[in-house]
């Protein structure tokens, strides 16, 4: 019995001495108490300004060198591929496909044109839930500054993606997601910012942007769509290379 305490004495001391040569691996974890925003509301206002038709707007969304656009909502690591539509008059939306069924409403482009003044409001309004705070930009632009307003005024058909889910155009590649992005917070653009009112207190052209906005929200809105037809998420049937 003697013998055998002494050999259990012997095994603890060395498993003691082999734990202080090789420490287990610790895995250090920081929670944050807000995740970074994955959409940037303020830089797509600029490439919405000077854009020519919507298929321009959506090929520089997709740019990574404009720094717009960091979601990656189907956790596959990468950049997900932003589609713009077209909705209804001087109305676009940002769609981010997350499955061949599944998609979500990043943001809403409004247009209000004025012939009276020769100028036109801009608002935006993106999904609080991946453009973060500043999540709402209004401005005017005189006609000769707004680019768009030239598609947007003429006659026309609704500009409709053919990409989805799994087939994207040639100039997409995927991009590993930006672990520090961060929504733009520049001087400039927030004197420009705080022209605008509290969305709770809007100005008529607020009103009128949030009159439609809030009944697009109902047939579908932002967040998760299942395939309404009126909402226009699903899936949809394109051509393009699949990836």
């Amino acid at each position: 019995m003697k013998r055998i305490l002494i050999l259990l004495s012997a095994a603890a001391m060395l498993f003691a001495v082999s734990c202080q040569q090789n420490p287990p691996q610790q895995n250090n974890v920081t929670i944050q108490s807000s995740a970074p925003a994955g959409f940037d509301v303020n830089k797509l206002a600029q490439i919405v300004k000077t854009s020519t038709d919507p298929g321009k707007i959506e090929k520089a969304i997709n740019d990574p060198n404009n720094h717009i656009n960091n979601l990656d909502l189907d956790k596959d690591g990468n950049i997900d591929y932003l589609k713009v539509e077209e909705t209804g008059p001087n109305k676009l939306k940002v769609v981010d496909d997350v499955s061949d069924s599944d998609s979500v409403t990043v943001a809403r482009i409004n247009v209000d044109p004025d012939s009276t003044s020769q100028t036109a409001n801009l608002n935006i309004q993106g999904n609080p839930q991946y453009a973060g705070y500043d999540n709402y930009y209004h401005s005017s632009f005189s006609f000769t500054d707004f680019l768009l307003l030239s598609y947007l005024m003429r006659p026309h058909m609704y500009y409709m993606p053919m990409y989805h889910y799994g087939y994207y155009p040639s100039y997409y590649t995927r991009v590993r997601t930006v672990s520090n992005f961060r929504p733009t917070t520049s001087s400039a653009m927030s004197s420009r910012m705080s022209s605008r009112r509290s969305l709770s207190n809007p100005g008529s052209s607020q009103r009128s942007f949030g009159s439609r906005s809030a009944g697009s929200t109902r047939s579908g809105g932002f967040g998760h769509s299942s395939g309404f037809g009126r909402s226009g998420f699903g899936h949809s049937h394109g051509f393009g290379r699949r990836r």
